[in-house]
Protein backbone atom coordinates (compact mmCIF):
# COMPACT_ATOMS: atom_id res chain seq x y z
CA UNK A 1 0.00 0.00 0.00
CA UNK A 2 1.73 3.47 -0.95
CA UNK A 3 0.04 6.84 -0.30
CA UNK A 4 1.38 9.71 -2.35
CA UNK A 5 0.87 13.06 -1.87
CA UNK A 6 1.61 16.91 -2.17
CA UNK A 7 1.39 19.56 0.47
CA UNK A 8 1.61 23.26 0.88
CA UNK A 9 1.91 25.61 4.09
CA UNK A 10 2.12 29.20 4.00
CA UNK A 11 4.15 31.86 5.81
CA UNK A 12 3.44 32.89 8.48
CA UNK A 13 4.21 35.58 10.58
CA UNK A 14 5.02 36.25 14.96
CA UNK A 15 2.76 39.03 15.47
CA UNK A 16 3.64 39.23 19.28
CA UNK A 17 1.66 41.49 21.14
CA UNK A 18 4.93 43.86 22.41
CA UNK A 19 6.92 43.96 18.79
CA UNK A 20 10.39 43.79 18.75
CA UNK A 21 12.46 47.09 20.61
CA UNK A 22 15.12 48.25 22.53
CA UNK A 23 16.27 50.83 25.17
CA UNK A 24 20.34 51.73 25.00
CA UNK A 25 22.10 53.53 27.66
CA UNK A 26 25.85 54.25 27.27
CA UNK A 27 27.83 55.52 29.55
CA UNK A 28 31.18 56.13 30.39
CA UNK A 29 30.90 53.76 33.06
CA UNK A 30 28.84 50.80 31.01
CA UNK A 31 26.27 50.36 28.60
CA UNK A 32 22.56 49.35 29.72
CA UNK A 33 20.13 47.91 27.33
CA UNK A 34 16.39 47.52 28.37
CA UNK A 35 15.26 44.79 25.75
CA UNK A 36 12.19 43.02 24.49
CA UNK A 37 13.83 39.75 24.31
CA UNK A 38 13.73 36.09 24.54
CA UNK A 39 17.89 35.82 25.70
CA UNK A 40 19.32 38.47 27.84
CA UNK A 41 22.67 36.85 27.41
CA UNK A 42 22.43 37.10 23.74
CA UNK A 43 21.64 40.15 23.38
CA UNK A 44 24.65 41.31 26.09
CA UNK A 45 26.79 38.82 23.89
CA UNK A 46 26.43 40.33 20.39
CA UNK A 47 26.20 43.32 21.68
CA UNK A 48 30.02 42.88 23.55
CA UNK A 49 31.50 41.61 20.10
CA UNK A 50 29.71 44.37 17.67
CA UNK A 51 31.52 47.48 20.14
CA UNK A 52 34.19 45.57 21.49
CA UNK A 53 33.37 46.07 24.96
CA UNK A 54 33.88 43.78 28.12
CA UNK A 55 30.57 41.37 28.83
CA UNK A 56 31.34 43.45 32.31
CA UNK A 57 30.60 46.21 30.84
CA UNK A 58 27.47 45.52 29.41
CA UNK A 59 24.11 45.14 31.36
CA UNK A 60 20.93 43.92 29.98
CA UNK A 61 17.50 43.96 31.54
CA UNK A 62 14.17 42.50 30.86
CA UNK A 63 11.60 42.52 33.02
CA UNK A 64 8.68 41.42 31.36
CA UNK A 65 8.60 40.34 27.28
CA UNK A 66 4.76 40.93 25.39
CA UNK A 67 5.64 37.81 23.31
CA UNK A 68 8.15 36.20 21.01
CA UNK A 69 7.60 32.93 19.91
CA UNK A 70 10.95 32.41 18.64
CA UNK A 71 12.23 35.63 16.97
CA UNK A 72 13.40 37.66 19.43
CA UNK A 73 16.59 36.62 20.12
CA UNK A 74 19.99 38.80 20.03
CA UNK A 75 20.13 42.38 19.20
CA UNK A 76 19.36 42.70 15.75
CA UNK A 77 19.82 46.02 13.45
CA UNK A 78 17.86 48.47 14.85
CA UNK A 79 19.31 46.92 17.91
CA UNK A 80 23.14 47.65 17.44
CA UNK A 81 21.76 51.26 15.31
CA UNK A 82 19.90 52.34 19.09
CA UNK A 83 23.39 51.83 20.95
CA UNK A 84 25.71 53.27 18.13
CA UNK A 85 23.25 56.76 18.14
CA UNK A 86 23.08 56.24 22.21
CA UNK A 87 27.09 56.08 21.94
CA UNK A 88 27.09 59.40 19.70
CA UNK A 89 24.32 61.40 21.50
CA UNK A 90 25.60 59.97 25.00
CA UNK A 91 21.88 60.14 25.89
CA UNK A 92 19.45 56.60 26.47
CA UNK A 93 18.07 56.05 22.56
CA UNK A 94 14.76 54.36 22.19
CA UNK A 95 13.86 52.01 19.04
CA UNK A 96 10.83 49.80 18.63
CA UNK A 97 10.04 48.20 15.59
CA UNK A 98 5.94 49.34 14.32
CA UNK A 99 3.87 46.91 12.92
CA UNK A 100 4.49 46.75 9.30
CA UNK A 101 8.64 46.45 10.06
CA UNK A 102 7.57 43.63 12.76
CA UNK A 103 5.87 41.60 10.15
CA UNK A 104 8.62 42.09 7.47
CA UNK A 105 11.40 42.27 9.10
CA UNK A 106 11.05 40.26 12.36
CA UNK A 107 11.39 36.89 11.37
CA UNK A 108 8.58 34.20 10.57
CA UNK A 109 7.65 30.36 9.98
CA UNK A 110 8.50 29.58 6.23
CA UNK A 111 6.35 28.25 3.73
CA UNK A 112 6.26 24.80 2.66
CA UNK A 113 5.74 22.62 -0.53
CA UNK A 114 6.30 18.61 1.02
CA UNK A 115 6.26 15.54 -1.65
CA UNK A 116 5.37 12.55 0.65
CA UNK A 117 5.39 8.93 -0.45
CA UNK A 118 4.19 6.20 2.05
CA UNK A 119 4.65 2.63 1.94
CA UNK A 120 2.84 -0.01 4.29
CA UNK A 121 1.55 -3.72 4.63
CA UNK A 122 -1.71 -4.41 4.81
CA UNK A 123 -1.31 -4.69 8.68
CA UNK A 124 -0.40 -0.92 8.47
CA UNK A 125 3.39 -1.54 9.43
CA UNK A 126 5.63 1.14 7.96
CA UNK A 127 7.93 0.01 5.44
CA UNK A 128 9.41 2.96 3.29
CA UNK A 129 8.91 6.38 3.86
CA UNK A 130 9.86 9.29 1.52
CA UNK A 131 10.14 12.86 1.72
CA UNK A 132 11.07 15.99 -0.20
CA UNK A 133 10.43 19.57 1.12
CA UNK A 134 11.06 23.01 -0.21
CA UNK A 135 10.72 26.22 2.06
CA UNK A 136 11.37 29.75 1.64
CA UNK A 137 13.11 31.18 4.37
CA UNK A 138 13.63 34.71 2.56
CA UNK A 139 17.30 35.96 3.20
CA UNK A 140 17.95 32.98 6.41
CA UNK A 141 18.30 29.58 5.85
CA UNK A 142 16.17 27.26 8.45
CA UNK A 143 13.45 26.27 5.95
CA UNK A 144 13.02 22.98 6.48
CA UNK A 145 10.08 20.54 8.23
CA UNK A 146 11.70 19.51 11.11
CA UNK A 147 12.78 16.04 12.17
CA UNK A 148 9.11 14.42 12.91
CA UNK A 149 9.05 11.81 9.80
CA UNK A 150 12.34 10.59 11.55
CA UNK A 151 11.27 10.72 14.99
CA UNK A 152 7.83 9.99 15.23
CA UNK A 153 7.16 6.95 13.44
CA UNK A 154 9.59 3.85 13.34
CA UNK A 155 10.45 2.98 9.79
CA UNK A 156 13.19 0.67 8.22
CA UNK A 157 13.73 2.49 4.97
CA UNK A 158 13.75 6.39 5.36
CA UNK A 159 15.00 9.13 3.04
CA UNK A 160 14.06 12.82 3.71
CA UNK A 161 15.32 15.53 1.62
CA UNK A 162 14.80 19.40 3.21
CA UNK A 163 15.84 22.42 1.12
CA UNK A 164 16.27 25.80 1.74
CA UNK A 165 14.85 28.43 -1.22
CA UNK A 166 15.97 31.44 -0.75
CA UNK A 167 13.97 34.85 -1.75
CA UNK A 168 14.61 38.75 -1.78
CA UNK A 169 11.75 38.50 1.75
CA UNK A 170 12.03 38.97 5.61
CA UNK A 171 14.22 36.39 6.99
CA UNK A 172 12.47 33.53 8.80
CA UNK A 173 13.07 32.46 12.22
CA UNK A 174 12.63 30.11 14.88
CA UNK A 175 8.97 30.09 15.67
CA UNK A 176 7.35 27.51 18.03
CA UNK A 177 8.58 23.88 17.23
CA UNK A 178 10.51 25.36 13.81
CA UNK A 179 9.54 22.73 10.85
CA UNK A 180 7.65 20.44 13.10
CA UNK A 181 4.24 22.15 12.81
CA UNK A 182 4.52 22.17 8.82
CA UNK A 183 6.12 18.84 8.90
CA UNK A 184 3.04 17.17 10.99
CA UNK A 185 0.40 18.65 8.97
CA UNK A 186 1.43 16.39 6.18
CA UNK A 187 3.07 13.17 8.15
CA UNK A 188 -0.26 13.24 10.39
CA UNK A 189 -2.48 14.04 7.28
CA UNK A 190 -0.65 11.00 5.34
CA UNK A 191 -1.12 8.77 8.35
CA UNK A 192 -4.65 9.48 8.52
CA UNK A 193 -5.48 8.59 4.91
CA UNK A 194 -3.30 5.23 5.19
CA UNK A 195 -5.33 4.33 7.87
CA UNK A 196 -8.80 5.36 5.32
CA UNK A 197 -7.34 3.55 2.62
CA UNK A 198 -6.39 0.29 4.89
CA UNK A 199 -9.67 0.56 6.70
CA UNK A 200 -8.50 1.24 9.71
CA UNK A 201 -9.56 3.59 13.01
CA UNK A 202 -7.16 6.46 13.15
CA UNK A 203 -6.81 5.40 16.42
CA UNK A 204 -5.86 1.69 15.68
CA UNK A 205 -2.91 2.65 13.30
CA UNK A 206 -2.00 4.99 15.30
CA UNK A 207 -1.77 1.95 18.43
CA UNK A 208 0.71 -0.37 16.04
CA UNK A 209 2.78 1.90 14.58
CA UNK A 210 3.80 4.27 17.19
CA UNK A 211 6.25 1.57 19.30
CA UNK A 212 9.51 3.61 19.69
CA UNK A 213 10.96 3.08 23.29
CA UNK A 214 10.47 6.31 24.65
CA UNK A 215 8.32 7.79 27.02
CA UNK A 216 6.98 10.18 24.97
CA UNK A 217 5.54 7.35 23.32
CA UNK A 218 3.69 5.58 26.14
CA UNK A 219 3.02 9.10 26.94
CA UNK A 220 0.96 9.25 23.96
CA UNK A 221 -0.34 6.06 23.89
CA UNK A 222 -2.19 7.21 27.21
CA UNK A 223 -3.26 10.24 25.87
CA UNK A 224 -5.02 8.50 22.78
CA UNK A 225 -7.15 6.11 25.21
CA UNK A 226 -7.74 9.28 27.48
CA UNK A 227 -8.72 12.11 25.02
CA UNK A 228 -10.23 9.47 22.92
CA UNK A 229 -13.06 8.98 25.62
CA UNK A 230 -13.51 11.94 26.81
CA UNK A 231 -13.57 13.84 23.38
CA UNK A 232 -16.11 10.99 22.33
CA UNK A 233 -14.05 9.63 19.56
CA UNK A 234 -16.41 6.68 19.35
CA UNK A 235 -19.29 9.26 17.13
CA UNK A 236 -16.90 9.56 15.02
CA UNK A 237 -18.95 9.04 11.28
CA UNK A 238 -17.96 8.23 7.82
CA UNK A 239 -16.85 10.90 5.90
CA UNK A 240 -19.06 13.41 4.13
CA UNK A 241 -22.15 12.03 5.79
CA UNK A 242 -24.06 15.36 6.70
CA UNK A 243 -26.87 15.84 3.95
CA UNK A 244 -27.14 20.01 4.50
CA UNK A 245 -24.52 22.35 3.35
CA UNK A 246 -23.17 22.52 7.33
CA UNK A 247 -20.61 19.12 7.14
CA UNK A 248 -19.49 18.62 10.84
CA UNK A 249 -16.83 16.07 11.25
CA UNK A 250 -13.89 15.33 13.73
CA UNK A 251 -9.92 14.28 13.88
CA UNK A 252 -7.11 13.70 15.98
CA UNK A 253 -3.62 14.26 14.99
CA UNK A 254 0.06 13.83 17.40
CA UNK A 255 2.47 16.01 18.43
CA UNK A 256 6.10 15.21 19.14
CA UNK A 257 9.03 17.56 20.01
CA UNK A 258 12.17 17.28 22.08
CA UNK A 259 12.61 17.65 25.56
CA UNK A 260 15.65 20.24 25.92
CA UNK A 261 17.78 21.63 28.86
CA UNK A 262 20.40 24.48 29.49
CA UNK A 263 22.98 23.06 31.59
CA UNK A 264 25.48 26.10 32.42
CA UNK A 265 21.82 27.56 34.04
CA UNK A 266 23.04 28.62 37.88
CA UNK A 267 20.84 29.78 40.53
CA UNK A 268 21.17 31.50 43.48
CA UNK A 269 19.11 31.70 46.67
CA UNK A 270 19.06 34.19 49.54
CA UNK A 271 18.18 34.20 53.37
CA UNK A 272 17.99 37.33 55.06
CA UNK A 273 18.22 37.59 58.30
CA UNK A 274 14.85 38.32 58.78
CA UNK A 275 13.52 35.06 57.54
CA UNK A 276 13.35 36.86 53.99
CA UNK A 277 14.09 34.46 50.69
CA UNK A 278 14.69 35.27 47.51
CA UNK A 279 15.63 33.81 44.24
CA UNK A 280 17.81 35.02 41.23
CA UNK A 281 18.37 33.96 37.81
CA UNK A 282 18.75 35.98 34.66
CA UNK A 283 16.17 34.31 32.74
CA UNK A 284 13.31 36.16 31.54
CA UNK A 285 9.91 36.40 31.44
CA UNK A 286 7.96 35.92 27.99
CA UNK A 287 4.40 35.40 29.64
CA UNK A 288 4.81 31.65 30.70
CA UNK A 289 4.89 32.23 34.50
CA UNK A 290 8.68 32.00 35.29
CA UNK A 291 8.66 34.46 38.18
CA UNK A 292 5.52 32.06 39.90
CA UNK A 293 7.09 28.75 39.09
CA UNK A 294 10.83 29.66 40.93
CA UNK A 295 8.49 31.12 44.32
CA UNK A 296 6.48 27.81 44.30
CA UNK A 297 9.61 25.70 43.82
CA UNK A 298 11.90 27.57 46.79
CA UNK A 299 8.92 28.57 48.71
CA UNK A 300 8.07 24.45 49.27
CA UNK A 301 11.89 24.14 50.80
CA UNK A 302 11.10 26.92 53.31
CA UNK A 303 7.79 25.82 54.37
CA UNK A 304 6.24 29.47 53.06
CA UNK A 305 4.08 30.52 50.46
CA UNK A 306 4.94 31.75 46.87
CA UNK A 307 4.08 35.41 47.52
CA UNK A 308 6.93 35.28 50.58
CA UNK A 309 9.76 34.82 47.99
CA UNK A 310 11.20 37.46 46.13
CA UNK A 311 12.13 36.63 42.44
CA UNK A 312 14.30 38.83 40.71
CA UNK A 313 15.17 37.61 37.42
CA UNK A 314 15.81 39.36 33.88
CA UNK A 315 19.03 41.03 34.46
CA UNK A 316 22.37 39.19 33.27
CA UNK A 317 23.95 40.78 36.67
CA UNK A 318 22.20 37.64 37.84
CA UNK A 319 23.32 34.13 37.05
CA UNK A 320 23.20 32.50 34.21
CA UNK A 321 19.97 31.99 32.79
CA UNK A 322 18.70 29.82 29.44
CA UNK A 323 16.78 31.18 26.49
CA UNK A 324 13.28 31.22 26.31
CA UNK A 325 13.08 28.48 23.43
CA UNK A 326 13.12 25.40 22.44
CA UNK A 327 10.33 24.60 25.78
CA UNK A 328 13.08 24.57 28.36
CA UNK A 329 13.00 27.44 30.90
CA UNK A 330 10.90 25.49 33.64
CA UNK A 331 13.19 22.43 33.19
CA UNK A 332 16.37 24.39 32.95
CA UNK A 333 15.68 26.63 36.49
CA UNK A 334 13.20 24.39 38.84
CA UNK A 335 15.96 22.07 39.41
CA UNK A 336 18.57 24.04 40.47
CA UNK A 337 16.19 26.64 42.16
CA UNK A 338 15.01 23.28 44.16
CA UNK A 339 18.95 22.48 44.79
CA UNK A 340 20.10 25.70 45.97
CA UNK A 341 17.24 26.17 48.21
CA UNK A 342 17.71 23.33 49.60
CA UNK A 343 21.18 23.83 50.38
CA UNK A 344 19.99 27.56 51.75
CA UNK A 345 17.47 25.63 54.50
CA UNK A 346 20.13 23.11 55.76
CA UNK A 347 22.04 26.08 56.05
CA UNK A 348 19.76 28.08 57.80
CA UNK A 349 18.75 24.94 59.93
CA UNK A 350 22.03 24.75 61.61
CA UNK A 351 22.28 28.19 62.49
CA UNK A 352 19.01 28.03 63.91
CA UNK A 353 19.61 25.03 65.53
CA UNK A 354 21.06 26.35 68.70
CA UNK A 355 17.76 28.58 69.62
CA UNK A 356 15.80 24.93 70.16
CA UNK A 357 18.44 23.69 72.98
CA UNK A 358 20.81 22.77 70.33
CA UNK A 359 18.58 20.42 68.36
CA UNK A 360 20.17 18.54 65.74
CA UNK A 361 20.07 20.51 62.61
CA UNK A 362 18.37 17.71 60.47
CA UNK A 363 15.52 17.58 62.79
CA UNK A 364 14.50 20.93 62.65
CA UNK A 365 11.86 21.66 60.09
CA UNK A 366 9.84 24.66 58.34
CA UNK A 367 6.30 24.51 57.45
CA UNK A 368 3.65 27.26 57.42
CA UNK A 369 5.69 30.01 58.14
CA UNK A 370 7.72 28.41 61.07
CA UNK A 371 10.68 26.62 62.36
CA UNK A 372 10.31 24.03 64.82
CA UNK A 373 12.02 20.73 65.75
CA UNK A 374 10.40 17.16 64.90
CA UNK A 375 8.46 15.79 67.98
CA UNK A 376 8.21 19.46 69.22
CA UNK A 377 5.95 21.20 66.77
CA UNK A 378 4.14 22.88 69.67
CA UNK A 379 7.38 24.96 69.96
CA UNK A 380 7.80 25.95 66.42
CA UNK A 381 8.28 29.62 65.99
CA UNK A 382 7.69 32.29 63.35
CA UNK A 383 10.58 32.35 60.73
CA UNK A 384 11.20 35.36 61.01
CA UNK A 385 11.48 35.88 64.99
CA UNK A 386 13.95 33.00 64.80
CA UNK A 387 16.50 34.33 61.92
CA UNK A 388 16.34 38.17 63.81
CA UNK A 389 17.63 36.11 66.76
CA UNK A 390 20.25 34.02 64.77
CA UNK A 391 21.81 37.28 63.51
CA UNK A 392 23.36 35.52 60.50
CA UNK A 393 23.37 38.24 58.27
CA UNK A 394 23.22 36.22 55.20
CA UNK A 395 22.77 32.70 53.22
CA UNK A 396 23.89 32.62 49.47
CA UNK A 397 23.52 29.13 48.14
CA UNK A 398 24.43 28.78 44.52
CA UNK A 399 23.00 25.84 42.09
CA UNK A 400 23.75 24.76 38.35
CA UNK A 401 21.53 22.85 36.07
CA UNK A 402 23.47 19.61 35.28
CA UNK A 403 22.52 16.47 32.93
CA UNK A 404 19.29 15.03 34.08
CA UNK A 405 20.84 11.65 35.71
CA UNK A 406 20.99 9.36 33.18
CA UNK A 407 22.75 12.00 31.12
CA UNK A 408 21.87 13.51 27.50
CA UNK A 409 22.00 12.08 23.95
CA UNK A 410 23.77 15.60 22.72
CA UNK A 411 26.20 17.06 25.38
CA UNK A 412 26.95 20.80 25.95
CA UNK A 413 25.49 23.61 26.12
CA UNK A 414 22.54 22.65 24.67
CA UNK A 415 21.36 19.09 25.86
CA UNK A 416 18.82 17.05 24.21
CA UNK A 417 17.37 14.17 25.80
CA UNK A 418 16.91 10.27 24.71
CA UNK A 419 13.13 11.43 26.35
CA UNK A 420 10.56 13.51 24.60
CA UNK A 421 7.68 15.56 24.64
CA UNK A 422 4.12 14.33 23.03
CA UNK A 423 0.86 15.12 22.80
CA UNK A 424 -2.34 14.13 21.18
CA UNK A 425 -5.27 16.35 19.92
CA UNK A 426 -8.99 15.97 18.77
CA UNK A 427 -10.63 18.44 16.57
CA UNK A 428 -14.25 18.91 15.52
CA UNK A 429 -14.92 21.02 12.64
CA UNK A 430 -18.06 22.72 10.89
CA UNK A 431 -17.52 23.36 7.21
CA UNK A 432 -19.11 25.31 5.24
CA UNK A 433 -19.28 24.09 1.63
CA UNK A 434 -21.31 26.84 0.30
CA UNK A 435 -19.00 29.61 1.30
CA UNK A 436 -16.24 27.52 2.24
CA UNK A 437 -15.73 28.96 5.59
CA UNK A 438 -14.39 26.57 8.56
CA UNK A 439 -15.12 26.46 12.14
CA UNK A 440 -13.09 24.93 14.52
CA UNK A 441 -16.06 24.20 17.14
CA UNK A 442 -13.90 22.37 19.67
CA UNK A 443 -10.69 20.93 20.92
CA UNK A 444 -9.42 18.31 23.56
CA UNK A 445 -5.85 18.03 23.71
CA UNK A 446 -3.50 15.26 26.50
CA UNK A 447 -0.31 16.88 26.71
CA UNK A 448 2.83 15.64 28.68
CA UNK A 449 5.62 17.70 30.22
CA UNK A 450 6.82 15.82 33.23
CA UNK A 451 5.35 17.21 36.69
CA UNK A 452 3.46 20.36 36.04
CA UNK A 453 4.83 22.70 38.78
CA UNK A 454 1.95 24.77 37.94
CA UNK A 455 -0.89 23.07 36.55
CA UNK A 456 -2.98 26.58 35.44
CA UNK A 457 0.26 28.06 33.97
CA UNK A 458 0.48 24.47 32.03
CA UNK A 459 -3.02 24.77 30.50
CA UNK A 460 -2.37 28.20 29.78
CA UNK A 461 0.64 27.53 27.52
CA UNK A 462 -1.40 24.63 25.85
CA UNK A 463 -4.29 26.51 25.36
CA UNK A 464 -2.44 29.21 23.72
CA UNK A 465 -0.31 26.93 21.68
CA UNK A 466 -3.75 25.36 20.48
CA UNK A 467 -4.96 29.06 19.89
CA UNK A 468 -1.61 30.29 17.62
CA UNK A 469 -2.72 26.16 15.86
CA UNK A 470 -6.12 27.35 14.81
CA UNK A 471 -5.14 30.71 13.75
CA UNK A 472 -2.44 28.93 11.45
CA UNK A 473 -4.76 25.92 9.79
CA UNK A 474 -7.33 28.54 9.19
CA UNK A 475 -6.23 32.17 8.95
CA UNK A 476 -3.29 33.27 8.82
CA UNK A 477 -1.09 34.01 5.86
CA UNK A 478 1.70 36.73 4.30
CA UNK A 479 0.23 37.94 0.86
CA UNK A 480 3.14 38.93 -1.22
CA UNK A 481 2.77 41.40 -4.23
CA UNK A 482 4.25 39.12 -7.56
CA UNK A 483 5.83 42.07 -8.70
CA UNK A 484 7.46 44.24 -6.35
CA UNK A 485 7.81 41.68 -3.27
CA UNK A 486 6.65 43.88 -0.85
CA UNK A 487 4.16 42.07 1.78
CA UNK A 488 -0.02 43.77 1.16
CA UNK A 489 -1.07 43.24 4.67
CA UNK A 490 1.32 44.01 6.80
CA UNK A 491 -0.84 44.94 9.93
CA UNK A 492 -3.28 43.56 12.54
CA UNK A 493 -6.33 44.24 10.17
CA UNK A 494 -5.50 42.23 6.71
CA UNK A 495 -3.37 39.73 7.97
CA UNK A 496 -6.19 38.22 9.93
CA UNK A 497 -5.50 36.22 13.39
CA UNK A 498 -7.88 33.90 15.09
CA UNK A 499 -10.15 36.20 17.73
CA UNK A 500 -12.59 35.83 20.47
CA UNK A 501 -15.20 34.40 18.34
CA UNK A 502 -13.06 32.20 16.46
CA UNK A 503 -11.27 30.32 19.34
CA UNK A 504 -13.03 26.65 19.65
CA UNK A 505 -14.04 25.36 23.32
CA UNK A 506 -10.47 23.47 24.26
CA UNK A 507 -10.07 21.11 26.92
CA UNK A 508 -6.70 20.56 28.48
CA UNK A 509 -5.46 16.92 30.11
CA UNK A 510 -2.37 17.28 31.49
CA UNK A 511 -0.66 13.70 31.39
CA UNK A 512 1.90 13.89 34.33
CA UNK A 513 5.74 11.61 33.44
CA UNK A 514 7.46 10.73 36.65
CA UNK A 515 10.21 9.34 35.09
CA UNK A 516 13.07 10.62 38.08
CA UNK A 517 15.35 12.60 35.74
CA UNK A 518 15.91 15.45 37.89
CA UNK A 519 14.88 17.04 41.37
CA UNK A 520 11.64 18.78 39.81
CA UNK A 521 11.31 16.01 36.27
CA UNK A 522 9.92 19.15 34.87
CA UNK A 523 9.51 19.87 31.05
CA UNK A 524 8.10 22.09 28.83
CA UNK A 525 4.83 22.55 27.06
CA UNK A 526 5.05 25.49 24.74
CA UNK A 527 6.50 23.59 21.27
CA UNK A 528 4.36 20.36 21.66
CA UNK A 529 1.06 22.27 22.66
CA UNK A 530 1.25 23.90 18.85
CA UNK A 531 2.45 21.18 16.70
CA UNK A 532 -0.47 18.80 16.06
CA UNK A 533 -3.40 21.41 15.88
CA UNK A 534 -3.12 22.42 12.21
CA UNK A 535 -3.03 18.36 11.14
CA UNK A 536 -5.87 17.07 13.52
CA UNK A 537 -8.03 20.27 12.07
CA UNK A 538 -7.17 18.61 8.53
CA UNK A 539 -7.99 15.57 9.35
CA UNK A 540 -11.32 16.62 11.06
CA UNK A 541 -12.03 18.07 7.71
CA UNK A 542 -11.85 14.95 5.58
CA UNK A 543 -13.94 13.47 8.11
CA UNK A 544 -16.63 16.38 7.24
CA UNK A 545 -16.40 16.63 3.76
CA UNK A 546 -14.99 13.35 2.31
CA UNK A 547 -12.08 15.76 0.64
CA UNK A 548 -8.55 16.19 2.01
CA UNK A 549 -7.47 19.68 1.94
CA UNK A 550 -3.53 19.60 1.57
CA UNK A 551 -3.20 23.58 1.23
CA UNK A 552 -3.12 26.10 4.16
CA UNK A 553 -4.17 28.46 5.19
CA UNK A 554 -8.34 26.46 5.18
CA UNK A 555 -9.62 29.82 4.04
CA UNK A 556 -12.49 29.76 1.85
CA UNK A 557 -10.23 30.32 -1.72
CA UNK A 558 -8.57 27.39 -0.77
CA UNK A 559 -11.64 25.63 0.36
CA UNK A 560 -13.44 26.12 -2.49
CA UNK A 561 -11.08 24.49 -4.80
CA UNK A 562 -10.11 21.56 -2.56
CA UNK A 563 -13.99 20.88 -2.92
CA UNK A 564 -14.03 21.21 -6.45
CA UNK A 565 -11.14 19.45 -7.29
Amino acid sequence: MIVEAEYRTQVQTHVPMETHGIVADWQDDGLTIYASTQHTHSVRDEAAEYFDLPKSKIRVISDFTGGGFGAKYGINNFGLLAIHLSQKAGAPVRMMLDRREEHVSAGNRPNSLQRVRIGAKQDGTLTAIDVISWGTGGIAGGAGIGFCYNALYPCPNMRTEQYDVFTNAGPCAAFRAPGQVQGIFSLEQAMDELADRLQLDPLILRDRIDTKPTDDMLARAHERKVAAERFGWGRRRRPNADAGPIKRGIGMAQAQWVYVVSPPTTVEVRVADDGSVSVYNSTQDVGTGTRTVLAQVVAEEFGLNAKDIGVFIGDTRFPWGPPSGGSRVTASVTAPARNAAYAAARDLAARLAPLFDDADPDDIFFADGKVGVRGKEGAARPLKDAAKEAKFGEISKLAKRHDDYEGFAVPGELSISRHGLGGVQFAEVAVDVETGVVKVERIVAASDCGRPINPKLVESQVIGGIIQGVSYAIYEDRIMDAASGHQLNANVDQYKMVGSRETPAIEVLLMEQIGAQSSTDARGIAEASNVATSAAIANAFYNATGKRIRTLPMNPANVLATLSA
